[in-house]
């Protein structure tokens, strides 16, 4: 029996009233992680919901969405409810969503939470680990696809900032269970060539799926153990992974990093020029100034007539000379009058006067002074200091009075 020949509409029409007439299909609820979300400048929301095995196409119109509680983003698992339709224009069918509500997070975004927190508790995000970005650098390495759109984005802002800059790509997948392994074999070697001043490690933007890569244990551990400076530019400006906060500096999207990576060489000598500008126009402005100074200088009669300084200065002196002798003399009598004074004490003081009064000191053999009976025993020999002279005795007794 021949079949009837239909038109590609014809089938896709035929696809969409059975859809339409399924009393399941028509009225859904579906769990899933959303992946590519989407919000178009529409309002309207593109999504998929995606398990371990499949994924589904999702549309949400910006009068469902606009009454959601919470921003939807790559990661979390939802509850969407809606219908089955085809999208003829295309021949897709998609899940046609009016609510959707929060079940909880993607294990993916579980997964990179767990080891961004085990990273940041190790310190691999430290601030004061992070390495300084070269002013200048003269070549730089760079960890991406070859075909991607981040290469010829980086390679056109180098070139219209610093055309002066060599670049060294290693090529590498940037998605896939193939691409950490070649991007961490990229970081290696790049850093084992000695002419490289910075590394970029980039790649577009995508699904948290797409830039996993981005978020392995052991790429950031190797970016971490680099010593030449790593600039990495994943994704765009929303988007987040492990290698970026491991990296010593973070660019939103992959022109941002080659922005960052090199400074804008036309600005720098339009800087410079103003710079010299500047220094010139401060230079005549003290030029100018110290000649109006001297000019006021010149224009005192000290130097019409010198000799008018030269006059008050001798006066000067004449009274600094007399006041110095006078203050001299006077300082003198008073240090003579402090010595006889100090002289007199002294005399009145001396242990021989108190010996001419017929008192004596007594000491023992070790010349040490006796002032208590206890200090001798029967038999000890003690000296006594007169004042002429001195007598040697022998201990008969000592006893306390």
């Amino acid at each position: 029996m021949e079949s009837k020949l239909y038109s590609v509409t014809e089938v896709t029409s035929r696809v969409k009233s059975l859809l339409q007439n399924d009393a399941v299909l028509s009225n859904l609820k579906v769990e899933g992680e959303i992946s590519n979300f989407h919000h178009h400048r529409s309002g309207h929301m593109y999504f998929s919901l995606k398990d371990d095995n499949s994924k589904l196409n999702c549309v949400m119109f910006k009068g469902n969405n606009k009454k959601l509680d919470f921003a939807p983003e790559d990661g979390q698992v939802v509850l969407a409810r809606g219908y089955l339709d085809v999208y003829v224009p295309r021949g897709e069918y998609q899940l046609y969503v009016s609510s959707l509500e929060e079940v909880g997070e993607g294990i993916l975004y579980q997964k990179f939470i767990k080891l961004k927190e085990k990273l940041e508790e190790e310190g691999l995000f430290a601030p004061e680990k992070k390495k300084d970005i070269p002013f200048l650098p003269e070549k730089i390495g760079l960890v991406t696809s070859p075909t991607g759109a981040a290469i010829r984005d980086i390679l056109s802002v180098l070139k219209r900032r610093y055309d002066g800059v060599s670049v060294l790509l290693y090529p590498s997948r940037v998605q896939g269970n193939e691409a950490e392994g070649e991007l961490i074999t990229g970081l290696e070697y790049l850093e084992a060539q000695k002419d490289i001043d910075l590394i970029i490690i980039s790649r577009g933007g995508g699904s948290l799926e797409d830039l996993w890569p981005f978020n392995s244990e052991e790429l950031a551990r190797k970016i971490y153990s680099l010593k030449t400076p790593v600039i990495s530019g994943v994704g765009h400006e929303t988007d987040f992974t492990i290698a970026d906060f491991v990296a010593d500096l973070r660019a939103p999207t992959p022109s941002a990093a080659a922005e960052l990576a090199v400074q804008d060489f036309a600005q720098l000598i339009n800087n410079l020029q103003d710079l010299a500008r500047r220094l010139c126009s401060s230079y005549r402005n003290k030029i100018n100034s110290s000649k109006k100074d001297l000019d006021f200088i010149k224009s005192k009669k000290i130097w019409r007539d010198p000799a008018i300084m030269w006059q008050n200065t001798r006066q000067l002196l004449d009274d600094l000379m007399l006041r110095f002798s006078n203050n001299l003399s006077t300082s003198f009598k008073e240090h003579r009058r402090k010595v006889t004074n100090l002289e007199r004490e002294l005399k009145n003081l001396s242990p021989e006067k108190i010996l001419a009064r017929g008192y004596s000191i007594t000491l023992n053999e070790s010349g040490q002074v006796i002032k208590d009976h206890s200090q001798v025993e029967d038999k000890d020999l003690i000296i006594s200091r007169l004042a002429k002279g001195k007598v040697m005795s022998e201990v008969k007794e000592s006893r306390e009075e």
